[in-house]
């Protein structure tokens, strides 16, 4: 029997962490002495966390960070605009959760009947949750004010106080994190908190901060004080030997039941009429906001090198100009357990994407349109938290920043990853796995050749760039991308404003129209015509053409660097409500850089 993530409704709970933070009862509105008396009881006000932060595939009508359901990227091909308006309200801005926190850590401090060992565990508990939660609001406004203790709501002072520096609050997320990491215990029980989900999320978050102080030349050596923690929560992963690579990629995402499941640390649990989800329905038979033609091109031909070096490839026999089946041969195998394997676009086909590139990496094998249970929110696939194949690659981004990657790490990391035994379907023979990755010094090799990808942006050293691309299509649609480009600042990747022609973000599938024409009803290709825009490389020949996502100018986005309007796209904006207030009550509150500026410059 599957059990499942959920919240009981407890009144004092809700009492105390859904109130705004400026906006909250006294402390005294429920009764301390009779609840924070037992283990159990503290157990019951942690679970409050869990769907909050291990979201998974979410519930009802929406999907979590996966797949569409995250930040607008460079995975699918996208309409959104940058911000333009500094928020009035909202915004994310708001620290109930880390209140919720310190409540735990200060009345578990307070608990004299509690062991050592269970106070430190659930102390670990309490400073893991705080430590999400500031990463969370780190990541979205940099610099935040940092509470290490339940505010009073009288005390106007701290309430009030300016934002502390991010160098500082990731300092303190990683003093939080490394307590978790030595107290908690190392099994709590099934889908329970235990160090090992600690470890990755550290893994993940010290990874992320780290890269941002560098990247962003705020703190190099807090950014690599960072760098080395996760490195270190991912190796212990590793030394312990718990988890392996799972052959079968995509059941990681499309399997109704991950409990015995290796590569999966943690997961969200869904069964029918308690907790389930839509993401397999929109990956069933509705229509799809198409991948990229820029990820379909990301992926290594099968002898290890970039295609346009791939002799196997063999770009320049066509310059791009090619078909998706000769483009989906003799590839990364991860492309065939991650997309489906032929062109699917509006007018041919009902389930169609916006690029003619479909994914099937979260649609269960046995999926089919009559069964209720892949269609609408009522899917219970289970959701992957967080699993070992990010933690190697978070080794191996730490370990390549802190210029330690060579051929032991990437033995420990990227090759395990390749050595997947994957079949297409799930059926059939094991697909052609990508050869070893060899280090020598500053350059990757494949069999002997040196990699030097025609793309590589010249700024990224040629290490750095594969172990990149390596994450970009082993965590593809898992909700990373935006992030990624966030903490590398490289947002100039989403640029869309066309120079020579429509971007790879742009374009989709490269099509055959008159193929088409002479293989459907004249009413499909009619709609074909009316709903989906091409773009024609030869405009006197109407034959051939590319899918054209983003044909309007209002639909497209520029990047200049330097310039505030964009810059300023990597923070969010203070809400202009909370701005107010401060200065209502006599304190100041600062606007991060940019947020001033109402439009384009």
């Amino acid at each position: 029997m599957k059990k499942i993530f959920y919240i009981i409704p407890i009144l004092f709970i809700s009492l105390i962490a859904c109130k705004d933070y400026l906006d909250r009862p006294g402390l005294d509105q429920f009764e301390d002495n009779e609840f924070w008396t037992k283990e159990e009881n503290i157990r019951l006000y942690a679970q409050k966390g869990y769907t909050a932060y291990f979201y998974g595939y979410g519930s009802g009508y929406a999907w979590g960070n996966f797949f569409t359901g995250g930040a607008w990227s460079d995975e699918y091909s996208s309409s959104a605009i940058w911000t333009q308006n500094t928020a009035t309200s909202g915004n994310g801005w708001s620290f109930s959760w880390v209140r919720w926190a310190n409540i735990m850590i200060e009345r578990i401090e307070n608990m004299a009947d509690l062991s050592t060992e269970a106070k430190e565990h659930w102390l670990g508990i309490g400073r893991f949750f705080r430590a999400m939660e500031y990463s969370d609001l780190a990541r979205a406004f940099g610099d935040v004010p940092y509470f290490d203790r339940v505010v009073l709501y009288n005390d106007l002072k701290t309430s009030y106080k300016k934002r502390d520096p991010l160098s500082l609050v990731a300092t303190k997320i990683m003093e939080d994190f490394q307590y978790a990491a030595d107290k908690v215990r190392i099994n709590d029980g099934l889908q329970q908190i235990n160090r090992n989900i600690v470890l990755a999320f550290m893994s993940r978050e010290m990874l992320y901060f780290g890269t941002f102080l560098k990247y962003h030349n705020i703190d190099m050596d807090v950014g690599n004080q960072l760098l080395e923690r996760a490195a270190w929560a991912a190796e212990q992963l590793i030394n312990e030997g718990h988890y392996q690579i799972s052959d079968d990629y995509r059941a990681i995402f499309s399997s109704e039941d991950l409990s015995g499941n290796k590569e999966v640390i943690l997961y969200r649990q869904y069964e029918s009429a308690k907790t389930s989800h839509c993401l397999v329905s929109y990956n069933n038979l509705e229509p799809q906001t198409g991948t990229t033609l820029k990820v379909v091109e990301t992926y290594l031909s099968t002898d290890g090198l970039p295609i346009k070096q791939s002799p196997v490839y063999d770009y320049a026999s066509d310059n791009g100009f090619r078909f998706y089946d000769g483009q989906y041969k003799n590839r990364d195998p991860r492309m065939a357990a991650s997309l489906v394997d032929s062109i699917r676009i509006s007018g041919p086909n009902d389930a169609y994407s916006s690029t003619g590139f479909l994914t099937w990496k979260f649609l269960p094998y046995e999926a089919n349109a009559k069964d209720l249970i892949y269609n609408g929110s009522t899917n219970t696939t289970d959701a992957p938290v967080i699993r070992y194949g990010e933690v190697l690659l978070n080794y191996a981004e730490a370990k390549a920043e802190l210029g330690l990657f060579d051929q032991v790490v990437a033995d420990r990391s990227i090759n395990l990853l390749r050595k997947r035994n994957i079949r297409k379907n799930n059926q059939g023979d094991i697909l052609p796995k990508l050869p070893k990755m060899t280090v020598s010094g500053n350059n990757i090799l494949a069999n002997g050749i040196v990699l030097d990808d025609p793309d590589r942006d010249p700024s990224v050293p040629p290490v750095i760039w594969e172990i990149r691309r390596e994450r970009a299509v082993e965590l593809l649609y898992e909700g990373f991308r935006k992030s990624d480009l966030k903490r590398w600042k490289k947002y100039e990747y989403l640029r869309t404003t066309e120079t020579n022609g429509p971007t790879t973000l742009s374009k989709g599938a490269y099509i055959d129209i008159d193929a088409y024409k002479a293989k459907y009803s004249a009413k499909q290709i009619a709609n074909m015509m009316k709903n989906v825009h091409f773009y024609y490389p030869d405009p006197d020949d109407q034959s051939k053409a590319f899918v054209y996502n983003l044909y309007e100018n209002n639909m497209r986005r520029d990047w200049v660097a330097g310039n505030s309007y964009y810059e300023r796209q990597y923070l969010k904006a203070i809400p202009l409500d909370q701005i107010k207030l401060y200065k209502d009550m006599g304190f100041e509150l600062a606007q991060n850089p940019g947020w001033d500026t109402l439009q384009e410059e």
